[in-house]
């Protein structure tokens, strides 16, 4: 018969955690063996299955990791910021790091400490009621683990910014008002669908995010009807010239689409970088850029743009992402080279005999990628583009 584990109350747990969140915190993980026996004692007992060969540090400190991945996007931040777990924002002191999130977020370090407290309140919340463990799953259905204690959608979730229960809307592209079958509600043979662009990458989309995170609120829109709900994830597929919501990020970007007919991509300030589709000498598609961008905004959300020159490009960005446990890799790959953090990452999707060839980042690494840390410009991390035959 299994033991439960000891109460502890929320504000016993906010004491220990006020004191662990000074200094390095979980910069230094032999910080947590500071904490109560009884609170290390509630930990150990909520624990992701980990190596047997696991010391008991490490399991406490995958504890908490867990419990701040359990937070919204708005309050992870913080707290994440907090205990030390981002490079951008790791520095020796509890201050430091407070005041180096503000200047990210163009606030004051004392708004940045009161949201960090409400973080901090349902951290502990988290904890004492044990809210952000999910029952276990019946035998056998249990997700694999690896020896880190991570699940293969830990990277989809990290990198779509998807906690728990998440609300994620989806902007899709539209058809030019002339091109678009039954445009009007009022027509008899109306179809919502039938004014969307990008649908192969839309529908794919809602399949695997809700195949992946069934208890996901999944929302589709086309642009002229969207309303800011301020969702955990927002993603907004297309390109600016189909896209209106694709279109209101473009001053924030380094990148600018050429539309078809003379489709590309240009890096005017990053060497003025062009990149085009690929084209057969009989005029068939042989392959698309796909443009994958992911902006972390200040209020939480984290805004994922599913880009290509072309339909095919686009798809390939959704492909990329969710394609099963490629998708799983490719997603923990690209949030390894900026945790937390903005990117930019192009790669080319190509069609071979049909078959939409689907990208295996770690091992064919993406022709251009970007990064930043703050609110500044994006900085280079890697240029392969002289390897992509299309121009």
């Amino acid at each position: 018969m299994a033991i439960p584990p000891p109460r502890h109350s929320p504000e016993d747990i906010r004491t220990e955690l006020l004191r662990l969140r000074q200094g390095p915190a979980l910069g230094h993980p032999g910080a947590v063996t500071a904490l109560s026996a009884p609170l290390r004692a509630l930990l150990l007992a909520r624990t992701p299955p980990l190596s047997s060969a696991a010391s008991e540090t490490t399991r406490l400190v995958a504890a908490l990791r867990r419990a701040i991945d359990a937070l919204t996007p708005h309050e992870r931040r913080y707290a994440a910021a907090d205990f030390n777990l981002l490079g951008e924002h790791s520095w020796p002191s509890l201050t430091e790091r407070q005041e180096s999130l503000a200047r990210v977020l163009g606030c004051s370090a004392k708004t940045v400490r009161r949201h960090a407290g409400q973080a901090l309140d349902t951290l502990a919340q988290l904890i004492a009621d044990g809210s952000y463990v999910s029952e276990p799953p019946p035998p056998g259905s249990a997700a694999p683990v690896s020896a880190a204690g991570k699940t293969p959608t830990d990277g989809t979730a990290r990198f779509f910014g998807i906690t728990a229960a998440p609300r994620v809307d989806v902007i899709c592209s539209a058809l030019p008002a002339a091109d678009r079958a039954q445009a009007w509600p009022s027509d008899p043979l109306y179809a919502r669908y039938a004014g969307f662009a990008d649908l192969d990458a839309l529908f794919y989309v809602r399949v695997h995010l809700a195949q992946t995170f069934p208890a996901a609120t999944i929302r589709d829109f086309h642009p002229g009807e969207y309303y800011n709900a301020e969702p955990d994830c927002l993603i907004v597929l297309g390109a600016p010239d189909r896209n209106t919501a694709y279109a209101e990020f473009g001053p924030h970007l380094p990148y600018r689409f050429t539309p078809p007919p003379d489709a590309a991509i240009t890096f005017p300030d990053h060497g003025g970088v062009r990149l085009a589709p690929n084209w057969a000498p009989e005029g068939e598609l042989l392959a698309d850029l796909t443009v994958i961008t992911r902006l972390t905004l200040a209020q939480g959300t984290t805004v994922i743009l599913l880009g290509g020159c072309l339909t095919l490009g686009v798809l390939g960005a959704a492909k990329c992402l969710l394609n099963g446990e490629r998708g799983q890799r490719n997603t923990a790959y690209l949030d390894d080279l900026a945790p937390n953090g903005d990117l930019i990452a192009i790669t080319a999707t190509r069609k071979i005999g049909g078959i939409i060839d689907t990208p295996d980042l770690p091992t064919d690494e993406p022709l251009l990628l970007l990064t930043r840390d703050t609110a500044g410009g994006f900085t280079t991390r890697l240029h392969n583009t002289t390897r992509y035959s299309g121009r």
